[in-house]
């Protein structure tokens, strides 16, 4: 067996910090979108990917790749937007077996609405403690980790 490579001081405060951030992050993102919009985060993120999809509309296969949801969890989301009238759910007219997630006028009020103050919430917790270069390198940093952990999962902007 190879010799443990233990984390430093340095590492282990670093290590620390993104784990006490990817745990408080969604939770305070989560709070704010309740508290606005009656919605939870899930919710909101699987809707915005759609919104950002060309013509509004994605396969539920490249929704949950983008959202990093189980297919069973993903369509318990999509329902709950779809009770809210906010996405449907068709079949593909070239592929009977994948269905479309689709943004509806209401999930376009909705969205528009609802982004402002989500993206207000976003910047104060992330990027306005940052200076300009900061924000430059985390962004190149954080890709950087995303790729070792899965090339495929790059986000689009």
């Amino acid at each position: 067996m190879d010799e443990i490579r233990w984390l430093d001081d340095e590492e282990t405060r670093t290590w620390l910090a993104l784990w006490a951030v990817s745990a408080w992050l969604p939770t305070r993102l989560d709070e704010q979108l309740k508290r606005d919009h009656a919605m939870n985060l899930h919710d909101y993120f699987t809707l915005a990917q759609i919104s950002m999809a060309d013509d509004g509309r994605l396969t539920m296969s490249e929704l949950a790749a983008l959202t990093q949801m189980s297919p069973s969890r993903l369509s318990h989301v999509v329902s709950r937007l779809e009770k809210r009238e906010y996405v449907v759910r068709t079949p593909d007219e070239d592929d009977r077996r994948t269905n479309i997630a689709s943004i509806t006028d209401n999930g376009w009020e909705f969205i528009t609405a609802a982004a402002p103050s989500h993206v207000q919430r976003v910047r104060e917790l992330v990027f306005d403690p940052l200076t300009e270069d900061e924000t430059a390198q985390f962004g190149v940093l954080l890709r950087k980790i995303l790729t070792q952990l899965d090339p495929s999962a790059m986000p689009r902007a």
